[in-house]
């Protein structure tokens, strides 16, 4: 059994996926947690709906339309943290930094507090009091925000995820997998998906059904992207991605027909812009992509572009261009991409093996790159010698407003111009005509900047309604106007806030209390469930959740519940103050002055006194170290003073101290020392050093760069107030900009998906039996279903809704159809019984143990008919017992046995069974085997051997060899001096194969 629904991203405009698996046994594979640019929580609803029943979760890029809402999932979505998840290793490193750069970027992430993915359930259906009194709900902003997941958080998430490498088959019993239960019977496997680091195709397989998910993936190798894995030794192989039983493929990019010169004449286009705008015309040049996935393709062409071309890297005044990229989390991107090349092209992987071997001490490469001037050849693939790095607004700005007339390329996220580094630049370069914008992807149906953008250069390029990139085109937008409404997040104060507090108690405590009320009906409960990792990082308010873990709380404190959340602004019977509600077992544990609680009635761990195990936390270095833990006696004392002088001084886990700030402070000997080792940390910090060229006394810093040690200081203290915001209770403000638009507009294709061509080649070579569309809009899916029908012989059927077919179905279902893409096969086990099994003789072919065996099938017997039947008698076992294994008699009863024949039976067949030939003759081997005996074998066209010029061998197709006696006799000996006869020829191939018979 095989059903598919798809969530997100079926025949629509939206370019979200998420897709829900069922198979055997009842389990749910969520393949995709992606949204889009919207942030529109209400798209989420029906994965909230179905996050109780899913069993495991795959991810297959680190974008946003694959893991955009991941995070937001884990924190909002009850349970749903608990899912085994799975993914590569870049999906898993990259894909936190997207969704950290993403909440840092737009308040519109974080969701509105009001909106729902579900509608709530209303409390009166669990018999509890109304929560919000009429009139309070009147003080709640309509606009407020729901706290995002911090970046401690995101880690937390994304450190969960089991991940796994390439073409590694992992069966989830197994222990790798982490996972038990009724997974067991499934085997997944990562293949290379191209279009981004780490993409994946997944595999999965139970029983008979072998399961393709191949959604945004891209057959041609690229700069530093490997090609997906649907090819390997020149066709589809079978034992990795061909002929599965369903096969899920996207529809987008099918209308589109690549560009002739491929990825050479694409990276040239960019060039010849970049010259043009930068070079010869002083402009800047912005290049809109994502945050962690296309962005590595663009950068690792122009870092290198840079190193090749004096023209571009020169940083004489006035000369060469400056190339920059923006973004949150840009600086953590530069590091960890080091530590991936494993997995990205072989190009790559042979580039850094070729400068492995050198001297390559620290930053001593990149010094002689640089200030010697020769042109960075034993630097690695991702040493960004010419990239600069910016991550907060105040350092972009004081890049665009520097003044200089050099030209500037800035690479910045996000693709949509929604929200970003690349609409802030987008604003500041609007009014000047010498600038350029490259869409790298295409955006129909995208709301926003880019959507309107990339209609206006199609509407103006297009020719014959035919979608070709030929060469790139720009056209200038001659003033025309364009208003932006953009958002902000604003801190709440006064009775917003009260009334903000007094609204996440009552959700706190409806929860509670729901979670508490099916729990003693004995339903089961998945509201409120969290896991047990806990760490000093995370609020009170997870600690609480974590504790409870979805435990019974007693009818006697589900009383002081009504009555607490009464008074949502009041004292609580915890001891919390205002819009603070506790409850259950653990006010043992958090209230003041609490000593005794009433257990009487109470079931399981509520009558048991609280405690809370906390799980070591680890990432790819080991166990993570607590600073606090090795804090000096000193720095206990001055922290006790403080606290005691009403000066809190919040200690970061990570941060490193000041030396200069600390020194001054107490006007120590060592302030002069601590000034100077604050200096050299703030040049680490700025992840390069750059020295004027002997010789050169033109030299000027890149643009951005002046005084870097200062620039590095500025750059950390404004990205800690960004993320301070995160955990502030904000609202959603919004202004409205009208935008003077004299820049020009141009497409080059680097999204790195699939074509038309593509498409329509390999899915025959694939020759899947069920093929799924997803991924695509409503037109291109229908024609690329109907071309299907064609491509795939026309054995099937094309379904919108899912009848099934013969051989070759073609379905393309809309957002929450579900079809059915079962294989029509039905199956048994069957276990053999213990005179079958003694009386089988194995024989050995290749490696193999091969048997034939004829039997009964009949239906097992109980152990306790078998001893009665053997006049065995046992003392009778209590009724508790037999109840007990009542289950286990069950399965026994059911289960099917194959057992030996009755004699009688056993005579008759043994008459009618014909000997087996198993195995398959080679008959290269057949003749290595008969000129050891002294005859002559050679070969004869193709597929034929002549041995001795009498007998003729040839294979007859599968399974089938053919020899014909050319007339010399049928029983003449052959030997060391005669000729090979046909009997001879025969006993060769026979000893060649295993002849296997049912005795």
């Amino acid at each position: 059994m095989f059903l598919f629904t798809p969530l997100l991203g079926a025949q629509s405009d939206s370019q979200a996926c998420q897709s829900l698996l069922e198979l055997e046994n009842g389990i749910k594979v969520l393949i995709d947690v992606g949204w889009d640019e919207s942030f529109d929580v209400k798209m989420l609803a029906e994965l909230e709906r179905h996050t109780p029943t899913i069993d495991l979760i795959l991810l297959t890029h680190p974008t946003l339309a694959h893991m955009g809402a991941y995070a937001h999932a884990c924190k909002h979505i009850p349970n749903f943290s608990s899912i085994p998840v799975y993914s590569t290793f870049p999906v898993s490193n990259l894909g936190r930094l997207l969704l950290q750069d993403i909440y840092l970027s737009t308040p519109l992430a974080s969701t509105r507090l009001l909106d729902s993915a579900a509608p709530p359930v209303p409390a009166s259906n669990f018999g509890a009091p109304t929560f919000l009194p009429p009139g309070e709900t009147g003080e709640l902003h309509p606009d407020a925000l729901k706290l995002p997941p911090t970046s401690a958080e995101i880690d937390s998430y994304c450190t969960k995820i089991v991940t796994l490498k390439y073409s590694q088959p992992t069966p989830l019993h197994s222990a790798v997998a982490r996972v038990s239960g009724k997974l067991g019977s499934i085997t997944i496997t990562a293949y290379s998906a191209g279009h981004s680091l780490g993409g994946t195709i997944w595999k999965i397989q139970q029983a008979q059904e072998s399961i393709v998910y191949a959604v945004d993936w891209n057959h041609s190798r690229e700069n530093c992207l490997r090609g997906a894995g649907f090819l390997s030794g020149g066709g589809v192989s079978v034992e990795t991605l061909g002929k599965p039983t369903a096969l899920i493929c996207s529809a987008r990019n099918s209308e589109v027909v690549s560009m002739a010169g491929g990825r050479k004449k694409r990276d040239e286009m960019l060039l010849d812009a970049i010259k043009r705008t930068a070079l010869e015309n002083d402009g800047t040049v912005l290049i809109p992509t994502d945050s962690v996935g296309r962005v590595l393709e663009l950068v690792y062409l122009l870092e290198h572009a840079w190193r090749k071309d004096q023209e571009l890297s020169s940083r004489a005044k006035g000369k060469g261009v400056g190339l920059f990229l923006a973004g949150r989390r840009v600086r953590r991107l530069g590091q960890v991409v080091g530590s991936m090349l494993e997995w990205m092209d072989e190009g790559v992987v042979r580039e850094f093996e070729s400068i492995a071997g050198g001297d390559r001490r620290g930053g001593r490469q990149r010094d002689d790159a640089e200030g010697k001037g020769n042109d960075g050849n034993k630097a690695g693939p991702f040493d960004f010698l010419h990239l600069n790095l910016v991550s907060t607004q105040g350092h972009l700005n004081r890049i665009l407003n520097d003044g200089s007339e050099r030209g500037k390329v800035i690479i910045a996220s996000d693709s949509s111009l929604g929200w970003g580094f690349s609409r802030e630049a987008l604003m500041r370069l609007a009014s000047d005509e010498k600038n350029l914008v490259v869409l790298t992807e295409r955006s129909d149906g995208k709301l926003g900047w880019a959507g309107n953008l990339w209609q206006e250069w199609e509407e103006k390029t297009r020719s014959g309604g035919e979608v070709m990139a030929t060469n790139w085109q720009e056209i200038p937008l001659d003033g025309q106007q364009a208003e932006l409404d953009i958002p902000h997040r604003t801190p709440l104060e006064g009775q917003e806030l009260e009334a903000y507090n007094r609204h996440l108690a009552a959700q706190q405590a409806l929860t509670s209390q729901q979670q508490s009320l099916l729990s003693n009906s004995g339903l089961p409960s998945s509201i409120g469930a969290e896991p047990d990792d806990d760490d000093a990082s995370s609020s009170s308010d997870d600690d609480s959740d974590s504790e409870r873990q979805g435990k019974a709380l007693t009818t006697a404190n589900s009383k002081k519940i009504s009555a607490a959340t009464v008074m949502l602004g009041g004292a609580t019977p915890s001891g919390y103050g205002a819009g603070k509600v506790d409850i259950g077992i653990n006010i043992l544990l958090r209230g003041k002055g609490v000593y005794d609680y009433d257990v009487r009635g109470a079931k399981g761990r509520n009558r048991m006194f609280p405690f809370v195990m906390r799980r070591r936390r680890v990432d790819e270095y080991g166990e993570v170290v607590r600073a606090d833990e090795y804090m000096r006696a000193e720095e206990k004392a001055e922290e006790d003073l403080l606290e005691a002088a009403g000066v809190k001084e919040e200690r970061v886990m990570g941060k490193k101290r000041k030396w200069d700030e600390n020194d001054a402070k107490r006007g120590g000997p060592g302030a002069r020392k601590g000034k100077e080792a604050g200096d050299v940390g703030k040049k680490r910090r700025t992840g390069k050093t750059k020295e004027k060229p002997d010789g050169d006394d033109s030299y000027e810093p890149d643009d951005g760069e002046q005084e870097e040690t200062e620039e590095g200081e500025v750059e950390e203290d404004e990205a800690e107030d960004e993320e301070s915001m995160l955990t502030v209770p904000s609202k959603i403000t919004s202004t409205k900009i009208a935008i003077l638009m004299r820049f020009k507009v141009a497409f080059i294709d680097f999204a790195g998906l699939h074509d038309s061509r593509i498409l329509r080649m390999l899915l025959p070579l694939i020759s899947p039996r069920k093929l799924i569309l997803v991924g695509g809009r409503e037109h291109e899916t229908k024609s690329l279903a109907n071309d299907c029908r064609k491509l795939l012989s026309g054995r099937g059927t094309l379904s919108g809704r899912g009848e099934s077919g013969t051989d070759t179905d073609v379905f393309f279902p809309q957002i929450g159809n579900k079809v059915n893409a079962g294989v029509d096969t039905n199956a048994w086990a069957i276990k053999l019984s213990d005179n079958l099994v003694r009386n089988l003789k194995w024989q050995n072919v290749r490696g193999l143990g091969v048997v034939h065996l004829i039997g009964r099938v009949t239906e097992a017997q109980d152990k306790k008919d078998e001893s009665r039947n053997g006049k065995k008698v046992k003392l009778s076992k209590s009724p508790e017992a037999e109840s007990k294994e009542g289950g286990s008699q069950v399965e026994q009863k059911n289960a099917l046995v194959l057992d030996i024949l009755p004699p009688a039976l056993a005579a008759a067949t043994r008459s009618v069974a014909q000997p087996i030939h198993v195995g398959d003759i080679r008959l290269a081997d057949l003749r290595r085997v008969l000129l050891d005996d002294g005859l002559t074998a050679e070969f004869r066209g193709e597929g034929t051997l002549l041995i001795d010029g009498v007998v003729v061998v040839r294979k007859g197709g599968v399974g089938s060899v053919i020899i014909e006696d050319g007339g010399g006799g049928m029983l003449r000996r052959a030997g060391k001096n005669g000729k090979a006869s046909f009997v001879e020829v025969r006993r060769r191939i026979y000893e060649g194969l295993a002849v296997v018979s049912g005795g």
